[in-house]
């Protein structure tokens, strides 16, 4: 079991430029990994403040100089977006500038704006990726490759630059929803899903729903690599940490508004709209790992007790965080936190093993 540090890389307010967000990322993606992360994911979004990276790949490519140890993984790219070979091409040369850190997140995307204007329908993105994943499994490590399928035809092409995993970078397929979930099952892949703010209890039924899909495929749901995503800020003062859950509903109400299969806008700014049912700041604050390291560290066990997570991505910034304040998060969630919850639930190499197989024995027992 680990965590991640997740770069959303969103722009609140114009005054955020884009070279500002780009050196502050760069600087608390180091801090995490100093601080003992396992994986910095970084995100593809397209046209709107909500992320500025068009480009995961290039992200991490930027990155892979700038660390040594922590993994760097796409959260997600969406394959359906790409031409075939450039991106088998860019998959395989940036694993080499990453030095074989490369982890591959996968999944369809859910804003129809963006995929509109790369000529991919929403209602066929998710038929379109359960295609590229198989095209792009087979495919990555080989010298020589072809495919022809309902959307990806690619005659025979050398291909000179091979991943330095093999015989590829693994590949995590994120969603909740029963496709996503499938997808993870026929590959053997881990499945990465986000409670969108909420509690442990509402990532327990998602992991739930998986260990459903798991055993309908003949599968044991024990086998199942399982990660979530979830808001965290390490501070003492109430107020910023308050200050911190009003920056996540803010990044809510953007992916609220971005969902409703809307295929124009009016601006690239997007709205911060309240919606039917939205969660406070103070709930936000409430469910998610945000507070002292005490609060932070008995939430995080508690999600791990309750759903077994094998890894935990977390926002370490949104909005307009200061980003000093969140250097200094980073900083303490090393220190102090993670102590505190090996405290807790053990050594985090066998934590999340550990707690899908008592859940699943007390299960069978009653």
């Amino acid at each position: 079991m680990d965590f991640g540090i997740f770069n959303l890389m969103n722009r609140r307010h114009r005054s955020q430029t884009v070279r500002k967000v780009l050196v502050e990322t760069v600087e608390q993606v180091q801090a995490a990994e100093t601080a003992g992360f396992g994986i910095s994911w970084f995100t593809e979004h397209h046209f709107t403040n909500y992320s500025m990276a068009p480009s995961p790949l290039m992200m991490i490519s930027h990155l892979a100089p700038q660390t040594v140890r922590i993994k760097l993984g796409t959260a997600v790219v969406l394959p359906a977006l790409y031409q075939p070979a450039r991106l088998l091409g860019d998959i395989a040369f940036a694993d080499n500038l990453a030095d074989g850190r490369l982890i591959l997140g996968l999944g369809s995307g859910y804003q129809a704006y963006e995929l509109r204007r790369y000529g991919i329908d929403l209602d066929e993105a998710s038929a379109i990726t359960d295609e590229w994943i198989n095209f792009l499994s087979q495919g990555l490590g080989q010298e020589s490759f072809e495919f022809h399928g309902r959307y990806i035809d690619l005659p025979q092409t050398w291909f000179t630059v091979n991943p330095v995993q093999t015989p590829r970078p693994e590949i995590w397929i994120a969603g909740n929803s029963p496709r996503s979930q499938a997808r993870a099952v026929r590959g053997d892949y881990p499945l990465i899903a986000t409670g969108f703010g909420r509690d442990a209890d509402t990532l327990a039924e998602i992991r739930a729903g998986a260990d459903e899909t798991w055993r309908a495929a003949g599968r044991d749901p024990n086998t199942i690599r399982f990660g979530t995503l979830r808001y965290c800020f390490v501070t003492d003062d109430r107020t910023a940490a308050l200050t911190f859950a009003e920056n996540a509903r803010s990044q809510v109400r953007l992916s609220a508004f971005l969902r409703q299969g809307q295929t124009e806008l009016d601006a690239p700014w997007l709205p911060e709209r309240a919606f039917a049912d939205e969660m406070s700041s103070e709930d936000i604050l409430r469910w998610n790992p945000i507070g002292d390291p005490e609060t932070v560290a008995e939430r995080l066990a508690e999600e791990i007790e309750k759903v077994g997570s094998d890894h935990i991505a977390l926002y370490m910034t949104i909005g307009d965080t200061d980003h000093e304040a969140v250097m200094r998060s980073i900083n303490r969630f090393g220190q102090e936190v993670i102590p505190l919850v090996e405290k807790s639930v053990g050594p985090l190499v066998d934590a999340g093993r550990y707690a899908q197989t008592r859940n699943a024995a007390a299960s069978a027992a009653g």
